[in-house]
Formats: C-alpha cells, sequence, structure tokens
C-alpha cells in the first residue's frame, strides 16, 4: 500500500476516481485507465466498505473493482479484458491477474493478457459470474 501512496504523491495517479460521497457508490461506464491509479482506488473503496455497483460497462483497469467484497455488477453491466501495455515491475498482466480469480483468472493468464490494448474481450456480467462465482450481480 505504500507505493500506492508514493507513486500517486510522484503524480502517477493521475485518472482516480472520485472517492465516495455516498452508499451505494456507483462506478458507470468506466474504460480502465492506470492501472496503478485503479489499484489505488480500489484499495480506497475497500476500507471504505460502502456497497459498490458497476453499471455499465467495465473495461481493461475497471475489472479489478468487480472482485471488491462489498462490490456487485449490475445485471446489464458488461466487462471486458486485454493486455496491459506495461509488462514490467509492478504494473502489468501479473498485476492485472492477482486481482481475478477462478477461471476468470485463467482464462486472462491463458488468452485475454495477449489481446492487444487496440482490441477487447467483451462478456455479460452474468457470464463472467460464471467464471468467478464469488462475483456478486446486483439485486436491482
Amino acid at each position: 500500500m505504500l507505493w500506492f501512496a508514493i507513486a500517486c504523491q510522484m503524480g502517477l495517479c493521475t485518472d482516480r476516481r472520485p472517492p465516495p460521497t455516498t452508499e451505494p457508490y456507483v462506478i458507470m461506464s468506466d474504460g480502465g485507465g492506470q492501472l496503478i491509479s485503479a489499484e489505488a482506488d480500489r484499495a480506497d473503496l475497500l476500507a471504505w466498505g460502502g456497497r459498490v455497483e458497476i453499471r455499465g460497462f467495465c473495461r481493461s483497469a475497471c475489472v479489478i473493482f468487480t472482485t471488491l467484497p462489498n462490490a456487485c455488477l449490475g445485471p446489464g453491466a458488461s466487462v471486458g479484458f486485454h493486455g496491459s501495455n506495461v509488462n514490467r515491475g509492478p504494473v502489468g498482466n501479473q498485476q492485472m491477474a492477482r486481482y481475478l480469480r477462478g477461471e476468470a483468472q485463467r482464462r486472462y493468464l491463458a488468452e485475454w493478457q495477449y489481446i492487444p490494448q487496440t482490441d477487447i474481450h467483451k462478456m455479460m456480467a452474468v457470464d463472467y459470474a460464471k467464471l468467478d462465482p464469488q462475483v456478486r450481480i446486483c439485486d436491482h
């Protein structure tokens, strides 16, 4: 966690999401962005502990929010994967994979990490939840 704070102080967390002010905190149609920023946001949302709803689409780095214990995916939401353009150091495909579980993690490592940034593998939230049964679908 310390490296998040240091990286953000160095200006590397330039696409941070706004902090939660109400419950539920809604992530709406998020295209991802910098993984290091998403990790810092994820840590904040985990510490906050309120309900996080992911609605619309969730692509790239946004996918790490789907495995928060306080998160759910809207029943009509979709998620999308591609490989990182940063594959060295603390950020990259292995860093992304550590937030995934089960069959979703296996498929990311076997297939989706090789998809170029200019493309994306998309699926509906209900199909993603079949790959990771711990992912929750929102009740409304």
